[in-house]
């Protein structure tokens, strides 16, 4: 912990000797960024975590053990390796953390950090159960979409919105030969096998039913219909995370052989658990649309020294995307597939294909994210939506947790939109009022239309 603190402390002091230079762009429409900026958001991906007790952690923000995830050291071990825009001598935590707890400019490296960390530790004691939504105030979201595993009374609704994950009801059988072949993934495996006791749990259940009739009729379909229940609004696959997005349309006779001789023991063989997960991924789906649930799954870009960027390929869903026995299901290309993101903007021609571009808005620059809206926009600006991805990096590390990483993300995307919309606006393709109309469907109004949101 205090390697971290120091590298973070002489990072902040490279900031304030040398500071950032600013970008080379034109910049965005004044009018239109005051417009942009009194918008009050619908964050469509995000992983806040619950107001506990101190020294209590919450660990169900993901269904995947992300911080067993083995990333990269940075030379000197100290940290993780992170996007250039994160590293310590980011210019832009300062104003985030004097945005958000009040910290004094002008102070001592060390203390800023020190400072950041007793303030946001004051605030959490002052504001307890209702922190989380402390922190959507201060931004200035209005709802977050919540991915986690369980949610409680410190993220209510309307303002917190639930997305529970699909994938442990995607894996049923042993997961051994997928742990032999990818053993840094071992916890989130691991991870999947008791969320799926505890939906079994849930159920009254003890055991996997022998067959795969009753394992669809007694097990999936019931925790998605008790999810709904306890107000889902979508349901979220991590599957790129532990396998590609290549999914198959097996029959379910295919499936059925699979499930039924391997559900009381036995490793099923790559190719024929693959079989079972394709059918199973399209049924999820299918009773997601049933139930009105839009399905997220993560594309591109994820967390871990050898996760398959290329087995992420949003294109690669478009077989599932033009499935006609899924035309009932609203899908979201989260984090637009960067780097596949400008390539998404093909699958908006699909009336059922959505997009957003939480992760990016805080991975890359404004200017960079701006040119990926642009192309978005002047396909479908009817099915392009706002999201942070705020999600807690390191435990370790509590003055950069969801919190900053979901007012980063909101300051990105909020000047990355006024970019898009600028240079539409210059080139003549909109006009202002049009822009602002355009900014306000992408940072609410389709949200608030596709999940039938509660408003002021």
């Amino acid at each position: 912990m205090k390697k971290i603190l120091a590298a973070f402390a002489f990072g902040i002091l490279l900031c304030l000797a040398f500071p950032h230079p600013s970008a080379a762009e034109t910049p965005p429409d004044p009018a239109l960024a005051a417009a942009i900026a009194e918008i009050k958001a619908v964050d469509n991906h995000a992983h806040p975590l619950r107001a506990l007790p101190e020294g209590q952690r919450d660990t169900e923000w993901g269904s995947l053990s992300y911080h067993t995830i083995e990333t990269a050291a940075d030379p000197g071990g100290q940290m993780p390796l992170v996007p250039f825009r994160l590293r310590p001598g980011s210019p832009e935590y300062l104003p985030i953390w004097q945005e958000l707890y009040g910290v004094p400019s002008g102070l001592p490296a060390k203390e800023t950090v020190r400072q950041v960390v007793l303030s946001k530790q004051r605030i959490m004691r002052e504001q307890a159960g209702n922190y989380p939504i402390w922190v959507l105030d201060k931004i200035g979201i209005e709802t977050m979409l919540a991915n986690r595993v369980v949610m409680d009374g410190s993220l209510p609704a309307p303002r917190f919105r639930w997305v529970p994950y699909a994938d442990a009801l995607m894996f049923p059988l042993s997961r051994d030969g997928m742990k032999k072949a990818r053993p840094d993934l071992l916890p989130s495996y691991n991870a999947l096998e008791r969320l799926l006791k505890a939906h079994l749990a849930d159920l009254g259940l003890v055991r996997l039913p022998p067959h795969l009739e009753g394992y669809l009729a007694a097990v999936v379909t019931p925790t998605m219909e008790r999810q709904k229940r306890g107000g889902a609004v979508a349901v979220k696959f991590l599957t790129a995370y532990l396998r590609t997005l290549d999914v198959e349309n097996p029959s379910p006779e295919e499936a059925k052989r699979v499930y039924d001789r391997y559900v009381r023991g036995g490793r099923p063989g790559a190719g024929e658990y693959k079989t079972l997960q394709d059918y199973l991924f399209r049924y999820i789906a299918r009773e997601a649309g049933r139930l009105d649930l839009a399905v997220h799954i993560h594309t591109g870009f994820g967390i871990g020294l050898y996760f398959d960027v290329g087995g992420s390929n949003p294109l690669l869903l478009e077989p599932v995307f033009n499935d006609p026995t899924l035309r009932k299901t609203n899908f979201f290309i989260t984090h637009g597939g960067w780097p596949f993101a400008k390539q998404s903007a093909s699958m908006l021609f699909k009336p059922n294909v959505y997009t957003d571009f939480s992760g990016i808005a805080f991975l890359n620059y404004p200017r960079d994210v701006s040119s990926v809206l642009r192309s978005w926009l002047e396909v479908s600006p009817d099915k392009v939506l706002f999201g942070t991805d705020g999600f807690e990096l390191d435990p370790h590390m509590p003055f950069l947790n969801w919190e900053e990483f979901t007012c980063i993300g909101t300051r990105s995307a909020r000047r990355a939109l006024a970019l898009a919309l600028t240079e539409m606006m210059h080139d003549g393709e909109i006009s202002h009022e049009e822009a602002v109309g355009i900014a306000r469907k992408v940072l609410r109004e389709n949200a608030v239309k596709l999940y039938k949101l509660e408003t002021p």
